[in-house]
């Protein structure tokens, strides 16, 4: 793949960016009116393995999470879908004319030809293909660990609200072993491309989450078998990777709604004269391999620049532009830590006397006596994840003279949201710089 090709081709298409994206990595190409469309194509999730998964049972994980991206789209983006990855019930032009659809599931020879056929069966405006790019299931043990804990009690005196005297406070220490415990840490990710219906890429898309089984509650300990796969006894949850995927679905809408919802309102900001356009971002290899941090970070760059400046964006390089956006990006990453067990404090009332009380006027309240002691708290030793981008970015005249320069480190748990967090600021001073230019 040529990746220079495919940033030049960035910088040119992105004509009109819409917002700040709060989630993933994304990009799409305005001039195909993409947030007007009214009707869409929703194919099956793909596996990482390539194939559609389906399953007609409602009860199996497969269809939920195909009938959840489906509902999602139907309820919140008012978009008109046709969902390819089961039969719904509800969806009476799925089960009548079900026979026609059939040949949307052929292996085509390339994407123009699929469109074509897209068109002629749906006459949709274009379809989306969602893969699960990660799915892992990582067991391991947070590992027993004794520590020395500093303990103390006391009493309070409480008149009403108010702590009127802390008496009687002791302190100790007391040996403190935190027990090994069993966890199970998920991966999951998925991308979405978005055509046309002439089969041209609009847009791309990528989210990945990292969690533990109690980051989602109310779903209860059963065995996971999970769209085909590998049996495996869950430490907690039944499906748990099906609220995982819920969850990146859901960040996928909202962003998608983003884009809907500003399609009009960006139009309409008031913009001074001054003109800027964008030059080259020089990236980390990783991120110029990898088409789709590659587009986030050239659609960002633009989309952030027209979110928070006054200014006039020449987003296509055919303008006037006198002054040039630069960027030179050293790490764009997401690591991860090892947190070891550690232990906390929480203050537990131990026991508590209540009386009346009178005040110099007379007035009664009423008083307590609270006798506390502070109780330990075991935390389990995790894997954190942590994005971080460094970057340098410049606003540089025609002669390439620096006029606003911004260097940081940001950090955040996506790196499409470190990156912008870095991008927002730069844009700020720029802004800044311009506005008290003209007073």
């Amino acid at each position: 793949m040529n990746w220079k090709k495919i940033a030049v081709t960035i910088c040119f298409v992105m004509i009109l960016p819409t917002t700040a994206f709060a989630y993933g990595e994304f990009w799409y190409d305005v001039t195909s009116h993409l947030p007007q469309f009214k009707k869409i194509v929703i194919y099956p999730v793909r596996g990482v393995n390539g194939k559609y998964m389906m399953n007609e049972d409602e009860l199996s994980e497969v269809y939920q999470v195909n009938d959840y991206f489906d509902k999602r789209f139907i309820r919140k983006l008012k978009i008109k879908t046709i969902s390819l990855g089961s039969s719904l019930k509800e969806n009476k032009e799925i089960r009548a004319d079900a026979e026609k659809y059939k040949s949307l599931y052929y292996k085509f020879p390339s994407e123009n030809k699929r469109a074509a056929t897209i068109t002629a069966v749906t006459a949709a405006n274009g379809y989306i293909i969602p893969r699960i790019n990660l799915d892992k299931l990582e067991p391991h043990k947070s590992p027993e660990k004794t520590v020395t804990v500093e303990m103390k009690s006391w009493t309070e005196e409480v008149i009403g609200s108010v702590i009127k005297r802390r008496y009687g406070e002791k302190k100790w220490t007391e040996k403190h072993t935190i027990p090994a415990k069993d966890l199970m840490l998920y991966h999951m990710g998925i991308n979405y491309n978005v055509y046309d219906r002439n089969g041209k890429k609009i847009m791309t898309y990528r989210n990945f989450e990292h969690t533990y089984e109690d980051s989602y509650t109310g779903i209860t300990n059963a065995v996971v078998n999970f769209f085909g796969g590998k049996t495996v006894k869950s430490l907690k949850p039944e499906r748990y990777r099906v609220e995982i995927l819920k969850h990146i679905i859901d960040e996928f809408r909202r962003d998608f709604k983003d884009l809907q919802d500003n399609f009009k309102t960006n139009k309409k900001k008031q913009r001074i004269s001054t003109k800027i356009g964008f030059k080259e971002i020089n990236l980390p290899d990783n991120v110029g391999r990898d088409e789709y941090a590659l587009k986030s970070a050239y659609f960002s760059m633009k989309d952030l620049a027209f979110k928070y400046t006054n200014l006039s964006i020449d987003y296509d390089g055919k303008g006037d532009a006198k002054y040039f956006v630069q960027g030179n990006i050293t790490h764009y990453a997401l690591h991860r830590k090892w947190i070891e067990p550690y232990v906390t404090l929480d203050n537990k009332e131990i026991s508590s006397e209540t009386s009346d009380y009178y005040d110099s006027k007379g007035k009664k309240h009423k008083k307590e006596i609270i006798k506390y002691e502070t109780e330990i708290v075991d935390h389990h030793g995790y894997w954190e994840y942590k994005a971080k981008v460094s970057a340098t970015f410049n606003l540089v005249d025609k002669n390439g003279k620096v006029i606003v320069s911004h260097s940081a480190n940001q950090t955040d748990d996506k790196v499409a949201d470190a990156y912008r967090h870095l991008l927002k600021d730069f844009y700020i001073k720029v802004n800044k710089y311009f506005n008290e230019k003209q007073t």
